[in-house]
């Protein structure tokens, strides 16, 4: 059985293994803004290292396993506690008060190395003094609309980490697709996503940021005209259905057309309050398709289910089973 290591043992591994020809003591010297400026320093440099950032998911793995509920690489952690804090300095006695002050930069180091690899959300405040949370969570703080943090991965000198945390953002719009609009998500697996870049190039990097946040601006703009033209965002997502596709132009005489299948599925929902269940949302589905079909006869267009070639079917019964379910 392999045996864990001190807490001081763990400290000489991470400094000789890390930080060779970094002066790790500067750190008991700084303010809190320097300390915070100089963990991004290091962030960028272990990521800049080896391939994929290897050097940071080796950091993050003497303390957590690789995936987004991180869980303790071991029990018991020569550094935390079973609530994965670190432990106080008497827990930690083979420290002095300077080696503790070190470990406890350390593991912020490491928290944001696992954060980033694995693509978790985390405190947005680490990245830059006066960055702040914009909603509760921290993973809404990751959302296209949180401006600040746009700019800051737009001008950031940290450009891998910029990557990471870009990363993050296009993950969040992606899976709000997924519950809102799925022709935005497959606009967004289509034009954004692409070849995974490897976050030590840079030129991987740029590209990367440069092509999502070129994708979100549009689908931002996408939902910005169609408010202009009246439509809230359920007709959006109608609209989006009929094309196929997103975003496109937008054209008046398509609107009568989805305000008609927008009141359609209203008007047949069951009165509330119900049941949900999977049999009642076949029974409104299968009701709401054949809606479809004599509304789009009305406006002398064919309307086939069963067509496996036509996205719009697939994106209208998605819609309906949302609507069913809201």
């Amino acid at each position: 059985m392999k045996q864990i290591p001190t807490p001081k043992e763990l400290l000489e591994l991470i400094k000789s293994s890390l930080f060779k020809e970094i002066d790790i003591e500067c750190v008991l010297t700084m303010s809190s803004t320097q300390k915070d400026t100089f963990l991004l320093e290091q962030q960028e440099r272990l990521l800049a290292a080896q391939r994929h950032g290897m050097l940071a998911s080796w950091l993050s793995d003497l303390f957590w396993t690789a995936d987004k509920e991180a869980i303790l690489i071991t029990t018991p952690h020569p550094w935390l506690d079973e609530g994965y804090e670190l432990k106080g300095p008497k827990e930690m006695g083979d420290l002095n008060s300077d080696e503790y002050e070190l470990a406890e930069w350390i593991i912020q180091l490491a928290a944001l190395s696992h954060d980033l690899i694995v693509h978790a959300p985390f405190p947005i405040e680490i990245l830059q003094d006066g960055l702040d949370r914009i909603y509760e969570e921290d993973e809404d703080n990751f959302s296209y609309a949180h401006k600040p943090l746009i700019e800051w991965i737009r001008s950031t000198p940290y450009r891998r980490i910029a990557a990471l945390v870009c990363y993050q953002v296009l993950d969040y719009e992606t899976n709000k697709a997924i519950r809102t609009n799925q022709a935005i998500q497959d606009f967004y697996a289509m034009e954004c996503w692409r070849q995974h870049p490897d976050w030590q190039s840079l030129d991987d990097c740029e590209e990367f940021i440069h092509t999502a946040l070129d994708g979100m601006q549009q689908i931002e703009k996408h939902y910005d005209e169609g408010h202009a033209a009246g439509l809230n965002d359920e007709e959006i997502r109608v609209l989006d259905a009929l094309y196929g596709f997103a975003p496109h132009d937008y054209f008046e005489e398509d609107f009568p057309r989805v305000r008609d299948l927008c009141k359609a599925a209203k008007d047949m929902l069951p009165d509330k309050p119900y049941v949900k269940s999977e049999n009642g949302q076949r029974e409104y589905a299968h009701k709401m398709h054949e809606a479809f079909k004599d509304i789009f006869a009305k406006y002398n267009t064919h309307y086939d289910p069963s067509d496996l070639t036509d996205l719009t079917p697939g994106y209208l019964d998605s819609w309906i089973y949302d609507k069913y379910y809201e």
